[in-house]
């Protein structure tokens, strides 16, 4: 190995004109052997450097600069080292220190620290502690406030014949919590205001009869009245509660004091109940936030206050073979994604709050704007009125109205059947030029008469079936405030063996005709410019 070794450095020496020119004398003698010369020449300069004088050896040595490698000095000061040892020694600046009994430098092995034994007993060292996060905005809490009760039934069981009366502010005359009770021939009295209005409505604060957090209680043959502000009569609460009021009389005089009222996802069942509000702000039936059922099987309900609706619902009211009648104002609000289903039931409004009136609004949160949810207004047989105003309003919101062998009365002849708009947010109906109307208005077997208005921002499509006629003017309109156009406005298709009677002038997105339509001298205009004439 040694032997390769110096021929290579050799080589390499010779190529670079470094090899050493050995004595003039062996000149002209043989080749010597490569290996035996560089070792004699290695053993003359050891002798000369031990004969060299003290001073001389104590002169100072001068570094090769890097990269200027003296292949000769380092074959004769390490015969152990190859060309690449050498001048990686001569760049480490290491190089001068070699001899023949020094080791080739060796590049230092990463220090390997033990692994420490495992303590058997040893306690796990603590945690640094987590930095204190910032101190975030304070979160507001909703407070169930229910107040106080004068009874409470909280046993299952029946409690016949009892009377439950509560004359103090924030109390219920009756409570019932998880429990469930029957009662029959009871009375309920309340008298008290509340404190909190909006607890009141939200969660049944001094509300005469107030069944909560899975109670369920049933009526036969009750009187329950209220007296005081905030005074609910019937009130259900939160999931998986629910009452039933049957041949029971309900009454409220107060404001803020709904007839029967659920919220949270309660449910309530009338039958043939009479169930009457006096004050202000006081519907007769209403499901407030957080939704619930409510389901009137005859009976009859009336609200006698200004803002009194017949029907305020967040949720499901269905009610048959009833009257609901709203003697001051709008005969049934429709708010979100929910459903009011009337069967031969009478619906009566007379608006004489608003200056524009109208009898049954349909509207939707900002936020809802946009979602095509379960919002209809379905009726079969029966009759709406409108003493005042519009019959239908539908602003910010996708509804259905689906309307079957209904009787429709206005007592305004001007009044529209049907406005579908924007609005200017002054009701906090959503944003000014983008919180349009879109219905859907199916008539099934239905007669109809009144106009129909639709915004630019809005669209109405309107279906006549199985022999249903209508009798008005379809007209778009520009949005107030100034809102940039819907897609469509207003589309029409009639069915075969259906009639439209028009009143006047119309304008339409488009028409799709299989029925009847007499022009009586009036003309359609569709979207594309068509005029249509009879």
């Amino acid at each position: 190995m040694k032997h390769r070794k110096i021929t290579a450095l050799l080589c390499a020496m010779a190529l670079m004109g470094t090899v050493p020119s050995f004595s003039a004398a062996a000149a002209n003698e043989a080749p010597s052997d490569p290996y035996r010369t560089a070792v004699q020449k290695m053993k003359d300069l050891e002798k000369a450097e031990k004969e060299k004088p003290e001073d001389a050896k104590e002169s100072p040595k001068t570094d090769v600069p890097a990269g200027e490698v003296n292949y000769t000095d380092a074959l004769m000061k390490g015969l152990d080292l190859t060309v690449a040892d050498v001048q990686s020694s001569i760049e480490a600046g290491t190089f001068k220190n070699l001899s023949p009994e020094a080791p080739k430098p060796v590049e230092p092995e990463p220090i390997v620290e033990p692994e420490p034994e495992p303590a058997s007993e040893a306690e796990p060292e603590p945690l640094p502690e987590e930095p204190a996060p910032e101190e975030a905005a304070p979160v507001k809490k909703f407070i169930i406030n229910q107040g106080e009760t004068a009874n409470t039934q909280d046993t299952d069981g029946a409690y016949d014949n009892i009377a439950y009366i509560s004359e103090k502010d924030d109390e219920n005359a009756l409570r019932i919590p998880m429990a469930y009770i029957t009662s029959e021939n009871g009375k309920i009295t309340k008298s008290g205001n509340t404190t909190d209005v909006e607890s009141s409505r939200l969660y049944g604060l001094n509300a005469a009869v107030l069944a909560t957090h899975g109670g369920r209680v049933s009526f036969t043959n009750a009187l329950i009245s209220s007296s005081g502000t905030g005074s609910a009569g019937a009130y259900g609460y939160s999931k998986s509660t629910y009452i039933n009021l049957t041949g029971s009389t309900v009454t409220t005089e107060g404001d803020h004091s709904p007839g029967v009222i659920v919220s949270a996802k309660a449910m309530m069942k009338t039958v043939n109940t009479q169930v009457s509000t006096k004050g202000n702000d006081s519907p007769v039936i209403e499901i407030a936030d957080g939704g619930g059922i409510l389901i009137a099987e005859g009976g009859s309900f009336t609200a006698s206050g200004l803002r009194s609706h017949g029907i305020y619902s967040k949720g499901d009211v269905t009610v048959t073979n009833s009257t609901v009648k709203a003697e001051k104002t709008k005969a049934a609000v429709l708010k979100g994604n929910n459903t009011i289903t009337l069967r031969n039931t009478v619906l009566e409004g007379n608006e004489i709050y608003d200056i524009n009136p109208h009898n049954i609004v349909l509207f939707s949160k900002d936020e809802d704007i946009g979602t095509m949810g379960l919002q209809q207004f379905d009726v079969g047989g029966g009759t709406l009125i409108a003493r005042k105003g519009d019959m239908f309003y539908v602003t910010s919101t996708h509804g259905r109205i689906t309307l079957a062998g209904v009787t429709l009365i206005k007592d305004d002849p001007s009044s529209n059947l049907i406005i579908v708009t924007g609005n200017d947010g002054a009701n906090d109906w959503g944003t000014p030029g983008s919180n349009g109307g879109h219905l859907e208005l199916i008539c099934d077997g239905q007669t109809l008469d009144g106009n129909i208005v639709v915004d630019s921002i809005s669209n109405v499509n309107i279906t006549l079936k199985n022999d249903s006629t209508y009798t008005g003017a379809v007209t778009i309109i520009p949005n107030g405030e100034g809102g940039a156009s819907y897609k469509t406005n207003a589309d029409v298709f009639i069915a075969a063996g259906s009639t439209w009677n028009l009143t006047g002038n119309s304008t339409l997105t488009s028409l799709n005709n299989l029925g009847t339509i007499n022009y009586n001298g009036y003309t359609i205009t569709l979207a594309d410019g068509t005029v249509l004439r009879g």
